[in-house]
């Protein structure tokens, strides 16, 4: 993925440093040894600076994914000991249903497996659950690992504790939601005005050759950097304005 960000990122740079140094509308060395340091700086920006939001980006929708299974997870739990069912039935119980909900491959699915097969080996199942929170990044599971670690060994009301977390992240995620919705419409077009500088220049280029040989002067070099930098800095400015937690 690395290496696609590098590409695009070379690409982007050709759009605004490509061909400098031409003679008489033909490339000259120079054009050539230019136009490959400029796609190797800015594929190189682009996975230095672009790459670290993309992975932030999925790591985010990874946890909210996540997140969303953990509370399927406390709803399948929470019927399981309204039933009477002890803590190692009730996880079992509870892995079965999330089963037909999910795939083996989805992240709560693997969790519960870990679980199931560290209380099978006589792992504390509050250690498991413990380090399934600090894995998770989430703050709600570690919290409820902490919950369900004083819980589980002072004897406490296991329904209830569950049943109250299961309340309270579902509010939660119903705000975020909401927020969601909102902000929606705002996200679309701070996507769409990021790419757009790159798409009227690139298409300047392609359709205007007296536009395309203005980037090439250094006034047009001067001109396009201090360009990407306001750009930069309004799409930085962007994020954090849409940027907004539940």
């Amino acid at each position: 993925m690395s290496i696609l960000f590098f590409l695009i990122g070379g690409c982007v740079g050709m759009v605004f440093y490509g061909n400098l140094f031409m003679r008489d509308g033909m490339a000259t060395t120079a054009t050539y040894i230019s136009n490959l340091v400029f796609f190797v700086i800015v594929g190189v920006l682009a996975v230095r600076f672009a790459f670290p939001v993309y992975i932030k980006n999925c790591l985010e929708k990874r946890k909210n994914k996540l997140k969303l299974q953990f509370r399927d997870m406390l709803e399948s739990l929470t019927a399981s000991f309204s039933s009477g069912s002890n803590v190692q039935n009730a996880f079992q119980a509870a892995y079965e249903d999330l089963n037909m909900q999910y795939e083996k491959k989805d992240y709560i699915v693997v969790e519960m497996q870990e679980i199931l097969n560290g209380i099978a080996q006589n792992i504390n199942i509050e250690d498991m659950m413990r380090n399934f929170g600090d894995r998770s990044g989430n703050e709600d599971i570690r919290s409820f690992a902490d919950v369900f670690e004083v819980c589980y060994r002072k004897g406490g009301d296991m329904k209830v504790i569950i049943h109250r977390t299961h309340n309270i992240i579902s509010e939660k995620m119903a705000v975020a939601d909401e927020i969601e919705t909102k902000l929606t419409s705002n996200k679309m077009q701070h996507n769409v005005m990021s790419i757009m500088p790159v798409a009227v220049v690139m298409l300047l280029r392609v359709t205007n050759e007296a536009f395309a040989a203005n980037f090439a002067t250094p006034m047009g070099v001067f001109v396009n950097t201090i360009a990407i930098g306001i750009f930069v800095g309004a799409y930085k400015y962007g994020l954090k304005i849409v940027d907004i937690k539940g």
